[in-house]
């Protein structure tokens, strides 16, 4: 595999019985299963092969942008969003610590639900220890074998693994034994990528202050929003609360933060009304905010590659 090729998932869809691969298939690991070619004959062989996650080559652009350009954090710039870099780090590259937050994704086909869990501790190198998931007060059966894609925030970057179930413990509390991994694929998000929003946002002049306007994000990053809004909210610079929700699968976060007015503009919204824009830099978010943005953004990034 090239090193300018990432895996990503494939979907029952792809594999058509009788008919050659149009890829090579390969798990979590880079580990090849299936060469291009070759032809699968049984929807059992599919299925067996589903259960163990499959992924393929997705070849990765290569646009030149500027060191500055990546720094950017307008969005709307002529160049479009540049593509985060992805590489293959150690698992203890990422340095997990106790209650950091994860979330778990079945790997089976139709199975698009995310679960939040967090970390317990690590049994280096045997497993991981995670909290079992809990969706609206009720405990989710997790059987011993399941295998997720697990996702983690550690710094600026997203990182991604696949693990096995070991053992689902309900005593003294319930928790999962996760298989512990030798590697994990990382993509860095810069401040600058973004992902389209439609996010309700009120407005408020302080962390307690009255609300002075209300508006929508039409893009999102770590580092901050585009915010579109019928009436004027401020002077460039000064600082007011943010609050809004965010919505990935199944999480959702309360966000409630300074931003300051970094740029100010006019332009139409999706309905050709004129809009107040306003370029806005999140204050300090906690790591469950800022992990649930990240994927955010990392879900639209990917879409863009399989388009």
């Amino acid at each position: 595999m090239a090193d300018d090729d990432f895996l990503v998932p494939v979907r029952k869809s792809e594999i058509e019985l009788g008919k050659p691969l149009p890829f090579s298939i390969y798990d979590a690991s880079r580990n090849l299963l299936l060469s291009r070619g070759v032809i699968v004959r049984s929807e059992h062989q599919i299925e067996a092969l589903l259960e163990r996650g499959l992924f393929r080559e997705s070849r990765r652009q290569r646009p030149e942008y500027t060191q500055s350009a990546l720094e950017e954090g307008a969005s709307g710039s002529a160049g479009g969003t540049p593509k985060p870099q992805e590489e293959s780090l150690s698992f203890d590259a990422i340095k997990l610590m106790p209650d950091d937050t994860l979330q778990l994704q079945p790997l089976l086909e139709g199975q698009t639900e995310r679960f939040t869990v967090r970390v317990i501790g690590l049994m280096k190198p045997k497993s991981v220890l995670v909290t079992a998931p809990v969706v609206d007060g009720k405990l989710i059966f997790i059987r011993d074998g399941q295998t997720f894609l697990v996702r983690a925030f550690s710094g600026l970057n997203v990182c991604a693994f696949k693990a096995r179930v070991l053992k689902a413990q309900l005593q003294p509390f319930p928790y999962l034994h996760l298989s512990y991994p030798d590697t994990v694929q990382a993509m860095r998000i810069r401040k600058a990528m973004r992902a389209p929003a439609g996010i309700i946002v009120a407005v408020h002049e302080g962390e307690d202050g009255k609300q002075v306007g209300a508006g929508k994000m039409v893009d999102i990053s770590v580092g901050g929003t585009k915010l579109l809004s019928p009436t004027s909210l401020g002077k460039k610079d000064q600082t007011l609360w943010l609050s809004f929700k965010v919505r990935l699968g199944d999480m959702e976060e309360y966000v409630k933060t300074p931003a300051i007015i970094r740029s100010l503009g006019e332009e139409d919204d999706e309905q050709g009304k004129p809009m107040k824009s306003f370029g806005m830099q999140f204050g300090e978010l906690n790591q469950a905010q800022r992990l649930i943005i990240m994927n955010l953004v990392y879900q639209h990034l990917l879409k863009e590659e399989n388009v």
